[in-house]
Parts: C-alpha cells; sequence; structure tokens
C-alpha cells in the first residue's frame, strides 16, 4: 500500500523523495526543439520529480553514439540517426515525436524568386545522412531539382545558418529564419512530406528498466507544450533563451511556428519510416520489420486513454 502511494505521489508530482536524474540531450538549436525545452521552462519536470541536465549535442548520429555509450538517457534529435542505427541492430526506440510534419521553410537569396533558379546553385545542409540533407532531398525532388543542386554539408545549424549570411550558398532548409533578408521559398510541411523532425529517443534497456521515469518526463513534456500554446509571453522567453535571439520579429515568428507544428500527442508516425530508410538503405531491412522495433508509443497511449491530452488542451488537442 505504502509503495503505490509513494507511485501516485511521484506521478502526481507532490512527493518529496529526491528527483531522479535524466540527461538529456538535443541535437539542434532549432525551433523544432522547443517542446522538450518548454517542460524545462515551464517547471513541469521539477513537479514529475525529474533532475534534468540539458546537454547540447549537435547531429542525430552524435546524439545516438551518447545513448548508446552511455553517457546520456534520453536524445531531443531528428528521426533519420535512430532509425538508421536500429536499421543496423542497435537497441533503440523512438518513445515519441515532437514534430511529424517538417515546418522547416526553405530560404534562399532575395535574388531568386522561383525554384527553377536553384539550377546549378548550392544549398546548405548540416550533414550527408541527417535530417537537412533527407528534406533537402525531397523536397528538391517535388520541384524536379534533385539532380540539378548540389547539396554541401557545413557542420551544426549555426555553422550552415553563418554561411547562408556569407552568401556563401544559396538557400537552406531550417526552422530559424536568417538575420539577414532572405527570401522564404517554401514550406515543407505544405509539401505531405511525413517527416519526424524531433524524436524522444532512449535504448531499449532504458525504456524496460525506467519506464515511470520516462512516463514522467512524457507527462512533464506534455505540460510543457500546454503551456506553450497557453502563455505566449512566457514560451517567447524560453525560446529566447535556447535560440540565443532577442529580437521580436523574429521570436513572434518562431513562436506562431512552433505552436503550430508541435504535436499535442506527440505520438511518432510510421510511415516515416519508409521515407528514412530511402536515405540510409540496409541490406535487408523493410519498413515493415523495422517499424515495431524502432518505434514504442505505447507511453503515449496509455496517457491518452487516460484523457491527459484532454486535461491539458481542451479545444487545441488535434
Amino acid at each position: 500500500m505504502a509503495a503505490a502511494l509513494l507511485a501516485i505521489l511521484f506521478l502526481t508530482g507532490t512527493g518529496r523523495a529526491a528527483a531522479a536524474p535524466l540527461r538529456i540531450s538535443y541535437a539542434a538549436i532549432a525551433a523544432n526543439i522547443a517542446g522538450i525545452w518548454m517542460a524545462e521552462g515551464s517547471g513541469a519536470f521539477k513537479k514529475y520529480g525529474l533532475d534534468v541536465q540539458f546537454v547540447y549535442i549537435p547531429s542525430s548520429g552524435t546524439n545516438v553514439q551518447a545513448l548508446l555509450g552511455g553517457s546520456i538517457d534520453v536524445m531531443v534529435a531528428g528521426s533519420s540517426g535512430i532509425v538508421s542505427a536500429a536499421a543496423r541492430g542497435a537497441p533503440l526506440v523512438a518513445i515519441a515525436s515532437q514534430m511529424n510534419r517538417p515546418p522547416v521553410t526553405l530560404y534562399v537569396q532575395p535574388d531568386i524568386t522561383k525554384p527553377d533558379q536553384l539550377r546549378n546553385q548550392v544549398l546548405g545542409i548540416t550533414r550527408y545522412g541527417s535530417s537537412t540533407h533527407a528534406l533537402s532531398t525531397l523536397v528538391l525532388r517535388k520541384f524536379g531539382l534533385e539532380k540539378s543542386v548540389t547539396l554541401r554539408p557545413l557542420g551544426e545549424t549555426p555553422a550552415v545558418q553563418a554561411a547562408f549570411e556569407q552568401k556563401m550558398i544559396a538557400g537552406m532548409l531550417t526552422t530559424v529564419k536568417p538575420r539577414i533578408a532572405a527570401r522564404p521559398l517554401v514550406n515543407a510541411a505544405d509539401l505531405d512530406i511525413p517527416y519526424p523532425m524531433s524524436i524522444i529517443g532512449v535504448t531499449q534497456s532504458f525504456l524496460q528498466t525506467n519506464r515511470e521515469t520516462l512516463e514522467r518526463l512524457l507527462r512533464a513534456y506534455v505540460e510543457g507544450v500546454a503551456m506553450m500554446v497557453h502563455d505566449k509571453e512566457r514560451a517567447v522567453n524560453i525560446l529566447a533563451k535556447y535560440l540565443r535571439r532577442s529580437d521580436p520579429a523574429f521570436l513572434d515568428e518562431t513562436y506562431s511556428l512552433v505552436k503550430t507544428y508541435t504535436e499535442r500527442i506527440p505520438r511518432f508516425d510510421s510511415r516515416a519510416i519508409p521515407v528514412l530508410l530511402e536515405f540510409d538503405q540496409v541490406k535487408g531491412v523493410t519498413a515493415d520489420a523495422l517499424a515495431p522495433r524502432v518505434i514504442d508509443n505505447s507511453i503515449v497511449d496509455q496517457l491518452a486513454e487516460e484523457k491527459f491530452f484532454e486535461k491539458y488542451f481542451g479545444k487545441e488537442l488535434r
């Protein structure tokens, strides 16, 4: 009876027991990561008895290495890294998705007014095999330009931004509006491309042995997103902190983006697996076989059965 009461106190955030330490990495300084930042900034992690240490580790592939090596407990990154590793046998699983649609905008230099002008030009990406690589390819394919544009890997997101600002590249796909004059040519979310932009991933063993901790993590995440939806001023201050930008117009636009595209019910969309495997084909691995190994929506489904999402979002639930 006492053990059950203690568990209830933990889940409601009213318990006095020592907070559970949790090392969480995030792979980009970009709007698609915002949901997990909101959980921290809103105080939801502390409410649910979690002592979170945030670590910035650029690129989803590097996050995967850190997760497998045990230096972090949870990774928040693009879906490509964890799916690629799982396809090769790594015991990794995505337990939630912050964004299932890619609200990345193809920003180009102001003198470019239509997609066809990108022929023989260069777009910046972070790395081959990254989300920026896959999404840039998919967007170019929609315009029939996949083989007519060069993709240049430049490292982490700030390096791509800097190259654009120095006019070293013609354009880039990003959730972060450039500081200089730029033309938004298209938003990938409008092109019907299923691509989880920011998943929450763990090792299979961590899920098995720390499921209750991860349940608290997702409860805190949902409360953080709810705060973002209902309290713009507070959310904008959190975005300013993590994005390291203070200009009001940028923050207002970014807030609108994250409010629109951050999932209220963070369930991983399995339709993305065939898309991801296209860019990292592994012999003998099919999307149908891989999906149940790399996706575990069971905690999200549990919260849905409890009507946990309705409690916080009401009419905003979608």
